[in-house]
Parts: structure tokens; C-alpha cells; sequence
């Protein structure tokens, strides 16, 4: 990965970007260890409350069904898991005192009196004081 401490994967953050990307990460370890929860939930019930109807070869032939879809929610708990922790390191690197600098929309528009450019962000034409 890159020796940035700004960089998740190689993309830089700001800083509401990284307790965005918190967030979501957050959500993500809830939404898979509550997939892999109930994935296993019907082995675990089958062994404890009628464990003499099923053998273990039907367990074990279950498993192995369910491995693809087992070994993909893991990868994604782990990616998740990672950003977590680097999306915490990065809100970290910046300075409380910093303010994200929000940029003025650069939108041309015409005035509909003088037929002027002007920028949206201006509230009134510069030649005519069209609103």
C-alpha cells in the first residue's frame, strides 16, 4: 500500500471524507457478522437441539457448499475491518483546528435582464443588479 498516511488504497482522503468512509465501515462489520451469524445459525441449532438426525458428513458436505459464499463475507469483513482502522488513522492525522474548505460553485449562468455572464454564486449582476 502507499506510505501516505492521508491514503486509503492509494486514494487520498480529507478528513469528512475518512469519518464518511468511518461510517460505512462501521456499518459494514454490523451488516456482515450479522450475514455470517445466521449463516451458521442453522448448523449450530442442528448439532444442539437434534444432533442424532443428522451425521457429520452432511455437515461437513454443507460447508463446503456454503465455502465461496463463507470466504467472500470474510474478505469483505476484513476489507471493512481495514478501513476502520485506516479511516481512524487518517481523521487522526489532520488537525482539529483545520476546517475542510468548501469551494463556491464556478457555474456560469446568463442574467435574464442584460444577457451578462455572471457566476451562480453571485447573487446580483455586476452590471445591471438583476437579482
Amino acid at each position: 500500500m502507499s506510505k501516505d498516511n492521508r491514503s486509503w488504497f492509494g486514494i487520498k482522503l480529507t478528513q469528512k471524507q475518512s469519518v464518511s468512509l468511518f461510517a460505512l465501515a462501521l456499518i459494514g462489520i454490523f451488516i456482515l457478522s450479522f450475514m455470517i451469524l445466521f449463516t451458521f445459525y442453522p448448523y449450530i441449532s442442528m448439532f444442539l437441539f437434534s444432533p442424532y438426525y443428522y451425521n457429520f458428513e452432511y455437515f461437513i458436505s454443507m460447508l463446503i457448499i456454503m465455502l465461496p459464499f463463507i470466504l467472500v463475507i470474510v474478505a469483505f469483513l476484513i476489507i471493512c475491518i481495514y478501513s476502520l482502522i485506516r479511516s481512524r488513522k487518517i481523521a487522526k492525522f489532520y488537525s482539529e483546528v483545520l476546517v475542510t474548505k468548501n469551494f463556491k460553485s464556478t457555474t456560469t449562468i446568463f442574467c435574464p435582464n442584460c444577457g451578462n455572464k455572471r457566476i451562480k454564486a453571485e447573487n446580483f449582476c455586476k452590471t445591471c443588479g438583476q437579482e
